[in-house]
């Protein structure tokens, strides 16, 4: 590497081209030590010519330098031929350091996501255990909360009585959410049971809707069903998806106590929509409210952890159908899935 002497500062500072005849008779030759001049043993050097490598940003990232030994032997034409060949450098060299640096970058990124993948499946498996241990004592808790309930007696009126009913469906939520986080870990691993048959969708949804009308008061369900279509998946899966698009329904419109679920035939499919006319949710927000653990409301007033819809999103995908939302803020929201009609298919 020649060191920044006072002969090859114009090219390193990217100053410009240096052509001289007879670089010894130069008035920068020999100006530092050393050697002050060529050095021992080196190539007899007379004719002189360098050409600064400049990137497109304007730094100066090496030099094309040609001795002769004869005086006067790099004309003009040589200088244009090696401005242009260091031009052509010049690009080479950024398209290689480009390179380089996407390799390093796709090397990191290889990296990144192996590290997250690994945390995601520590966190699966941490959820997974936790859930099943909290199974345990909650069905002993909900046991012993029976039993002294009715150690206890009481009517309905009775605070006693309400305190107890008020326990029991505490406990019920928390089973439900320990059944969701277990759901979340058998879809992870790819382990979550289905046992497909044929059946009404018709009448799966009306048994669904008049079970969830029995336990709530606050709110009005209508549902309006079309042509009835026979579908092949698993019943309680379904149900599953239908009670959680009703229970948010409800629980994101407080004000407003109607909820509308409608049944239409299209095509191929049947499509199933509940519609509430709460707070809705906002365009941007739009893509990702199926994805885990995501929740797209900061409002304390509305508890959860994100992933019912994940769930409810995954189950339909299994039925190769499809979820999706149309919702505005403050204007409500109208959850869809479609289903494929089929008729009866052997299990795969």
């Amino acid at each position: 590497m020649p060191r920044n002497t006072a002969v090859f500062h114009a090219t390193f500072s990217g100053e410009g081209v240096v052509r001289v005849d007879d670089i010894t008779q130069d008035p920068r030759y020999g100006k530092n030590p050393p050697h002050n001049g060529m050095p021992q043993g080196h190539l007899p050097v007379v004719s002189y010519l360098a050409v600064p490598v400049v990137s497109k940003n304007d730094e100066v990232i090496g030099g094309l330098f040609f001795g002769h030994a004869d005086k006067g032997v790099f004309t003009a034409e040589a200088e244009q031929l090696v401005v242009g060949v260091a031009a052509q450098a010049a690009i080479a060299i950024e398209n290689a350091r480009l390179i380089d640096d996407l390799k390093k970058a796709n090397w990191e990124n290889q990296r990144l996501l192996k590290l997250a993948g690994e945390l995601d499946e520590k966190k699966d498996e941490f959820i997974s255990i936790a859930s099943h241990e909290l199974k345990t004592p909650l069905t002993s808790i909900k046991a012993y909360v029976q039993l002294l309930q009715r150690e206890v007696g009481g009517e309905p009126g009775d605070k006693p009585y309400q305190y107890f009913q008020k326990t029991d469906n505490y406990i019920n939520k928390l089973q439900a959410l320990i059944e969701d986080l277990l759901n979340v870990s058998k879809i992870q691993a790819g382990k979550l049971e289905y046992n497909m048959d044929s059946f009404s969708i018709n009448e799966v949804v009306r048994e669904t809707v008049d079970g969830f009308q029995n336990t709530i008061n606050s709110h009005s369900i209508t549902l309006d069903t079309q042509e009835d279509a026979m579908i092949y998946g698993d019943k309680q899966r379904l149900e599953q998806v239908l009670t959680n698009l009703l229970s948010n329904a409800v629980k994101y419109s407080p004000e407003n106590k109607s909820v509308e679920l409608v049944i239409k035939r299209d095509g191929k499919n049947v499509v199933i929509s509940v519609k509430d006319y709460g707070i809705g949710i906002s365009p941007e927000d739009h893509p990702k409210i199926f994805d885990r653990f995501q929740r797209v409301t900061s409002d304390k007033r509305f508890s959860g952890l994100g992933i019912g819809l994940f769930i409810s999103c995954e189950i339909v995908k299994r039925h190769e159908g499809k979820m999706w939302v149309e919702s505005k803020p403050g204007e409500g929201s109208t959850f869809y899935f479609a289903l494929p009609v089929k008729e009866m298919q052997q299990p795969r």
